[in-house]
């Protein structure tokens, strides 16, 4: 029996179902990663150590045969719009053991750069900006020509040379291949810049902030670091840490020390515009300024506070404050309600709040949103 092979019919839908259910399994990924970026087996996750991610299961839906039954399709009692029973359950069970199959998990194993790679998708460092005299050029091998001459032939560009000279010759059809069809890929060096970009990660460390506060602070900068040594090549971190003074410290000095007293903003501010214009100037560098805190301030410290504030967002690509588990500080006086009154119309400037942490990653989000988002950084 001949077949006809009928050309409007769909050829795709599997390979597309197959896709559309992947990035279904991909995106659930992504959200439980983002629940647990606070998890000890997480943070403490080497290079080479696998991560455990439960994932519910996204069935594909199809019709079958109930082959246990001989009436056929549609056939047996009842009438249209007859309840035929609880959801979930059977009638008159009521009380009793289910009988319906559980919600479907299985378990997806990732390594930290497969976790990474899926986290830091998301993120960038907004409006990042070439530099006259400060960026570096890179050249990239990029393969986007044709030649005839080369270490490496380009099949389907070759079957297209002979067909096209045998169809000149009156027989369009594949064969005889020589010399004269061959065709080369051919690469050029593509000049790429490589923008220059420091990052303050500046910490309020004193009594106020507490062992809980300071952990999430570090866990907030904990991922800062890792998502800018991963995307960017051309990135300096600062560390910074204050009390009623600032010091620039090393990255262990910063992750790991314990201070006491009490707390001055405007001195981690003041330390971080002397840095960005001694080593930094903005003609040949994109300057950004992370700032943690509880939102405890000396009082009399606000209006220095701001005034830096301001001399800071108008030679940086971004200020942004996070405010983590708030103080017990009268709300009016904390420094998230002083920014968002005096502040918060300053171009660059982004705060945001954590009071746990499943909050610190919608803050990343913030700080890091892409240029698109105009929103959240304009």
């Amino acid at each position: 029996m001949t077949v006809v092979d009928d050309g409007a019919l769909p050829r795709q839908e599997g390979k597309r179902d197959a896709l559309h259910h992947r990035d279904r399994v991909r995106r659930k990924i992504v959200e439980q990663l983002k629940q647990r970026i606070g998890e000890e087996d997480i943070i403490a996750a080497g290079p080479e150590k696998k991560l455990r991610v439960p994932v519910k299961g996204t069935r594909q839906w199809r019709f079958i045969f109930d082959r246990g039954r001989a009436d056929g399709v549609g056939q047996g009692d009842g009438e249209s719009g007859d309840v035929l029973g609880p959801p979930g359950g059977e009638p008159g069970r009521d009380g009793q053991a289910g009988t319906e199959p559980g919600e479907e998990l299985y378990e997806v194993w990732l390594d930290m750069e497969d976790v990474e790679a899926l986290l830091f998708s998301e993120l960038e460092l907004p409006r990042l900006r070439p530099k006259a005299g400060g960026d570096i050029v890179h050249e990239d091998v990029v393969y986007n020509d044709i030649a005839r001459a080369g270490p490496r032939v380009d099949k389907k560009a070759t079957l297209r040379a002979n067909l096209l000279r045998n169809a000149k010759r009156g027989h369009a059809r594949v064969g005889d291949v020589d010399r004269e069809d061959l065709r080369f890929l051919s690469y050029r060096d593509l000049p790429r810049p490589r923008h220059r970009a420091v990052v303050f990660c500046v910490m309020d460390i004193s009594a106020s902030m507490g062992t809980d506060r300071k952990r999430m602070a570090r866990l907030f900068f904990y991922w800062c670091v890792q998502f800018l040594r991963r995307r960017y090549e051309q990135v300096e971190i600062v560390f910074v840490g204050h009390t009623t003074e600032a010091w620039e410290m090393t990255e262990g000095e910063f992750f790991g020390r314990v201070e006491s007293g009490g707390t001055k903003v405007s001195s981690g501010y003041e330390l971080v515009s002397d840095i960005q214009r001694t080593r930094y100037p903005p003609n040949d560098w994109n300057a950004y300024v992370l700032h943690t805190s509880d939102g405890d301030n000396f009082t009399a410290d606000n209006e220095r506070t701001l005034e830096l504030v301001e001399q800071l967002t108008a030679v940086c690509s971004l200020v942004g404050y996070l405010e983590v588990s708030a103080s017990t500080y009268t709300p009016t006086h904390r420094l998230s309600m002083i920014f968002e009154q005096h502040a918060a119309a300053l171009p660059g400037f982004v705060s945001a709040s954590a009071a746990d942490d499943r909050e610190l990653w919608p803050a990343l989000r913030r700080f890091f949103a892409k240029d698109d988002v105009q929103e959240l950084v304009a």
